[in-house]
């Protein structure tokens, strides 16, 4: 294609269109968003695509326009054996046309393990066979059959091709993926069972530490077994952004590879028995006031928390570096866990400790306000710091290790329970500009952009989550490995894994600074590779894929997760047929989640109350005045429509009065979810929420501090929900519907 007689403007759009960002987009009101050019020259920036000169900007469409006919090798190929060999895509240089003779090929191949396997073969251009004509000559499409008994994995590939005086090289990462994530034989031939979800951080102790951990989990868990569940689910567990003042949300962490430290139980830490002054701290007055005081808060006091877990973590490491060594001469059997684990986490938790420390002492979480000589990972300053600040660094490792073994924990718990799945974990969308993922990998991200969502029914205005999205081209150049490494810091073995947002597999919305979420564009992103790794990695761990399918989703999206074996993610809410009227349970796919609600919308009750209606008016969260009686009207027709439709399946004795939003009957709450429970969706997700009449929603969007998001406790200690007869009642009617498991 010719550029050369195009307006500078068709240019920037071109070569805007050629890295991925769309020309316009169709948002759920049925409106079409074209691409302006102000966006386009902003995300192009965020790129870091130059566009600004003339001549670059012409050699960058030159060069785009050639695509993956660039190269010998494109630098990520996935094929899928089965059924028979892949084939691996080459692009040899030939001087002129028609391609005479065949190349001479050498393979070489690397396995994860570091085995080699050489082969070499002939290339044959074949009658037909695509060319492209580049620079100097031109490169012809080839396929190389690759060996039929490749095991499943990641391969470093290395390609020389010859042919006369020509010679050229090259490489690629093989994936060599299943065609489908993991989905047990049981729950793949129509097994149906549900579980609970409930967020981890808002649970309730005899005498927790103000926030919900992972003993409580394992409580959880135990009654759980005892309901008759076959999972529960948490919100994310990442580690938090902010360091000492940790930032509410679980969905804009500083890492998505490591835990969040508010999680750990301190008093099961094996430490603690022998910490005479961990002990006395915790046995202390003061501690024993904020306790109480946390006991009867309404809200997570999350720095206060973190300050008093930090101390208390602080003191437990010097007990255990006194009694086991350090890492680098461990004296115990303990001791060499630690040295073993720290070895095979690497780098990357290396420098996760690295930043933790430089976050002591700079006094923050938030790299971008460090001095500049902290700001980059591979700095001599930050070498020199890491010398001196060693036992620190170690400390916040020590932490990760503590986290991940009482993690394991739970989900042996879950085994030994009975239930299916050792738990059910949700991985966010990204992280927080200024936090740990963004350090250490910097180039990885556009941080003059932020990810968010078009405007819908339930946020008028769009949302901008805030969160610097990843560039795909340079994902695809790193061979992937940290949505990898991402992938494995959270697939729980043998458990569940749901991807918040998941259309981020195949195309997301930037926003470029100064703009609203209805001016930015959708970026495209290479989802048959990302698909591929998601397989990989679900059939390795043996875990479920839930994919959140939520919002402005086109149709082939749902078609193309359905045939990779990713659950889709079902919300009551939105499950509509003819009329607005709420859809048949058998008109459910099998192949998915159910539940009545999320984390960003109201609860059932406070659906019925309009609780999240009177918020967005009253924070002034209406584009337009007339939308608020809008939706009044909405929701108390949904109200009709909700009642008619469990009068319809007989899960309704009596019909409630719907005319005004007064609290949900109880009896609406559980007909939901028995109606749900009727659906061929293999999982059904109850909320914890749901069972007790919560009215709160976890998180508002379009707020930040308006609202007390990702803050708001439960009104009741686990023992008081186990004692009540609710849980029981809910657990009967939904285990008329649904075993525990048919494995």
């Amino acid at each position: 294609m010719a550029y050369q007689n195009l307006t500078v403007n068709k240019k920037i759009a071109a070569l805007g269109c050629l890295c991925g960002i769309t020309a316009a987009y169709w948002d759920n009101f049925g409106q079409r968003h074209p691409t302006s050019q102000a966006t386009y020259r902003a995300l192009l920036t965020a790129m870091g695509v130059p566009w600004e000169d003339p001549e670059r900007l012409d050699r960058e469409l030159a060069a785009r326009h050639l695509g993956p006919w660039r190269w010998l090798l494109a630098p990520v190929q996935a094929v899928f054996p089965s059924p028979g060999p892949g084939r691996l895509q080459v692009r040899p240089w030939t001087a002129a046309l028609p391609s005479q003779g065949a190349y001479g090929a050498q393979v070489r191949m690397v396995s994860e393990q570091g085995e080699e396997r050489t082969f070499e073969t002939c290339l044959e251009p074949a009658p037909g066979a695509p060319v492209r004509a580049v620079g100097d000559g031109f490169r012809v499409g080839l396929e190389l059959p690759l060996p039929g008994d490749l095991e499943l994995g990641y391969y470093e590939l290395h390609l020389e091709v010859w042919r006369g005086d020509y010679r050229e090289s090259g490489r690629t990462r093989l994936i060599v993926a299943p065609a489908q994530a993991y989905v047990p034989e049981w729950l793949a031939a129509g097994g149906r069972v549900w579980g609970v979800n409930l967020p981890l951080y808002a649970l309730r102790g005899h005498r927790d530490w103000g926030i919900g951990d992972f003993a409580l989990l394992s409580e959880m868990t135990r009654w759980a077994g005892d309901l008759g569940a076959a999972f529960v689910g948490v919100n994310p567990l990442h580690a938090a952004a902010g360091h000492d003042q940790p930032a509410p949300s679980p969905y804009s962490p500083t890492s998505r590879l490591f835990r969040n430290i508010l999680y750990l139980h301190l008093e099961g830490v094996p430490e603690l028995t022998a910490c005479r002054a961990a002990q006395e701290l915790i046995a202390g007055p003061e501690f024993r006031e904020a306790q109480a005081r946390w006991q009867q808060a309404r809200l997570v006091a999350h720095g206060e928390v973190y300050r008093w877990k930090r101390q208390v973590l602080d003191l437990l490491y010097q007990t255990f570096c006194d009694l086991h060594g350090q890492p680098e001469s461990a004296r115990t059997a303990r001791g060499q866990e630690f040295a073993r684990y720290l070895a095979a986490k690497g780098e990357l938790l290396w420098q996760f400790g690295q930043f933790c420390a430089l976050g002591d002492y700079c006094g923050g979480g938030d790299w971008r306000r460090w001095p500049g000589a902290y700001q980059h990972p591979g700095s001599p300053a930050v070498a020199d710091f890491s010398r001196e600040q060693l036992r620190n660094l170690r400390l916040y490792q020590y932490g990760q290790w503590l986290l991940e073994a009482q993690l394991a924990a739970v989900c042996r718990q879950a085994r030994d329970q009975g239930l299916a799945f050792t738990l059910y974990e949700d991985l966010a969308l990204g992280a927080s500009p200024g936090g740990f993922d963004t350090w250490a990998r910097r180039h990885l991200f556009a941080p003059e952009a932020a990810m968010g969502a078009p405007p819908d029914a339930f946020s008028p205005g769009g949302q901008n989550w805030g969160l610097p999205p990843l560039i795909p081209e340079r994902l695809r150049q790193t061979g992937y490995q940290f949505f990898i490494d991402t992938l494995r810091a959270n697939a729980p073995p043998g458990g569940m894994l749901r991807l918040d947002h998941v259309m981020g597999l195949f195309r997301l919305l930037w926003i470029p600074p100064g703009m609203a979420p209805g001016d930015g564009a959708y970026v495209t992103y290479p989802a048959r590779e990302l698909l591929a790794i998601l397989a990989l990695e679900s059939v390795r761990r043996r875990t479920v894929i839930i994919g959140e399918d939520l919002g402005t989703v086109p149709p082939h999206i749902r078609r193309d997760l359905a045939r990779a074996k990713v659950l889709s993610y079902r919300v009551f809410y939105f499950e509509r047929g003819r009329d607005h009227q709420f859809l048949a349970p058998e008109d459910y796919p099998a192949l998915a989640l159910a539940t009545v609600t999320t984390h960003d919308l109201p609860t059932l009750a406070g659906f019925w109350e309009g609780r999240d209606l009177a918020l967005r008016r009253d924070l002034h969260l209406y584009p337009q005045p007339q939308q608020a009686a809008a939706d009044l009207a909405a929701r108390a027709q949904d109200r009709q429509l909700l009642v008619a439709a469990l009068h319809r399946r007989g899960l309704l004795a009596e019909r409630p009065d719907t005319a005004a939003p007064v609290p949900c009957p109880q009896a609406v709450r559980y007909g939901v979810l028995e109606y749900l429970s009727e659906t061929p969706a293999a999982l059904l997700e109850v909320r914890l929420e749901e069972i007790f009449g919560v009215t709160e929603q976890q998180n508002l969007p379009g707020t930040v501090s308006e609202h007390p998001n990702w803050r708001v406790r439960l009104p009741r200690t686990l023992a008081e929900m186990r004692q009540g007869p609710e849980a029981a009642q809910v657990a009967a009617r939904l285990n008329r519907h649904r075993g525990r498991s048919s494995s």
